[in-house]
């Protein structure tokens, strides 16, 4: 079992050696299972500038996730210099990638993801509350046990690249948050760091589904129930969710080359059921226009919500 991390008077419990063969496993068996046609994503290289000893494990959790889209194939890569490896071996005929190529016993990365683990950092605050209670508990008021608690924070920089051109396809700055428990008297406040990691791993692994695969309502129903093409792993219950009609393709006069299409906010759903493979969702505020399958749905930020005053929209 891994040493638990103590960092600021913070007693943070990492993930031990059996979870993350578990999660390895997992990714593995979920790769496997998925079509030859689709995507393969490699994490190039995790950076742990804070010090936390998780980088192998966070690697571990990214590609589960990811695995669990079911849109992709997996492999795991740990050096810096993949990207340049994939490309000579492409031009030599020794990898074969989705777009192409020989047959060489390797396969090239479609999507090649790069991360920094920049801060792990912990806040430790007096409880006053607790003392208090602790006081008259004890009923010594010359005797005080001093309580404490506070929050955790791990931050983490994303980016994911083109495997073929380099190209920077998604960017990301991760701040995850987790509360530690309580503690009275002598020892530390203990926080299950796993579950920051984890968090940080689903929102990556939703950030590169999202940005080749967009989210789209799959079915519309005449009570107004949309069926979106993702379940578990990319939203969770009462997730806001804003949908865009796509209008118009837009083209480069010069070179005749499409650069995307226009779009049209309708609306704002809020995620009611979360399956394995689909969601689903009710309307919260628009659609004057109703939605229709294919209709492109993202994770609603404050530019949308403004977009509807009048709404109370229900959060987390």
């Amino acid at each position: 079992m891994l040493t638990p991390i103590t960092y600021r008077g913070f007693d943070m419990r990492p993930v031990t050696l059996t979870v993350a063969g578990l999660f390895s496993i997992a990714a593995h068996d979920a790769a496997q299972a998925q079509s030859a046609g689709q995507p393969i994503v490699a994490v190039a290289q995790i950076d742990d500038n804070a010090g936390s000893g998780q980088s192998k494990t966070l690697t571990q959790m990214m590609l589960t996730a990811i695995a669990a889209t079911q849109k992709f194939r997996v492999m795991e890569r740990g050096q810096l210099d993949v990207l340049v490896q994939e490309q000579q071996r492409a031009k030599s005929g020794l990898v074969t990638s989705r777009n192409g190529g020989k047959v060489g016993g390797f396969q090239g990365a479609d999507y090649l993801i790069y991360g920094t683990i920049t801060t792990l950092s912990a806040t430790k605050k007096s409880d006053f509350g607790a003392t208090f209670g602790m006081a008259l508990l004890s009923g010594d008021k010359q005797q005080q046990t001093n309580c404490y608690g506070g929050e955790v924070t791990l931050s983490l920089d994303i980016r994911i690249t083109d495997g073929e051109t380099g190209q920077i396809k998604y960017v990301k700055r991760l701040d995850e948050k987790k509360k530690a428990g309580t503690i009275c008297g002598e020892g530390v406040p203990q926080v299950n760091a796993t579950e920051l990691f984890r968090s940080a791993a689903d929102k990556v692994a939703t950030g590169l589904v999202t940005t080749v695969y967009p989210m789209k309502v799959a079915n519309a129903q005449s009570d107004g129930t949309l069926m979106l093409n993702y379940g578990e792993g990319s939203v969770k219950l009462n997730d806001l969710v804003a949908i865009f009609r796509t209008g118009e393709a837009v083209i480069d006069p010069d070179t005749g080359k499409q650069l995307g299409s226009s779009e049209q906010r309708i609306g704002v759903v809020q995620i009611t059921d979360v399956q394995s493979s689909f969601s689903k969702a009710r309307p919260a505020a628009g659609f004057e226009t109703p939605a229709q399958a294919r209709d492109i749905a993202r994770m609603a930020t404050d530019d949308d919500l403004s977009a509807y005053p009048k709404a109370k929209f229900k959060r987390k």
